[in-house]
């Protein structure tokens, strides 16, 4: 692991980007994730505070992203957007 040595503000802010992604996934974070907003109403309830936005603490998205439950949806979810054109059909 490379250690990183932060000199100015841009780096700080870096830092601190880096630090609030290892904790949090926002909403936009999880729709990269392949979720929906009733996936995420119905798996994960209400966001919290996290700084300047609300968010989802990184853990609790992995720990409901393991489940059986979830992970049932979301083959449902990648045959959709298979289906719709959404992504590549896979060989």
């Amino acid at each position: 692991m490379a250690v990183r040595v932060y000199y100015n503000a841009a780096d700080s802010r870096a830092r601190a980007s880096a630090e609030w992604h290892d904790n949090w996934i926002s909403k936009s974070g999880l729709k990269a994730r392949n979720w929906t907003d009733k996936a995420i109403s119905e798996f994960l309830g209400q966001p919290q505070k996290a700084g300047p936005i609300m968010a989802w603490k990184r853990k609790d998205v992995q720990k409901v992203e393991s489940t059986p439950e979830f992970q049932q949806w979301l083959v449902k979810r990648y045959e959709w957007l298979i289906a719709h054109g959404k992504l590549p059909a896979a060989e």
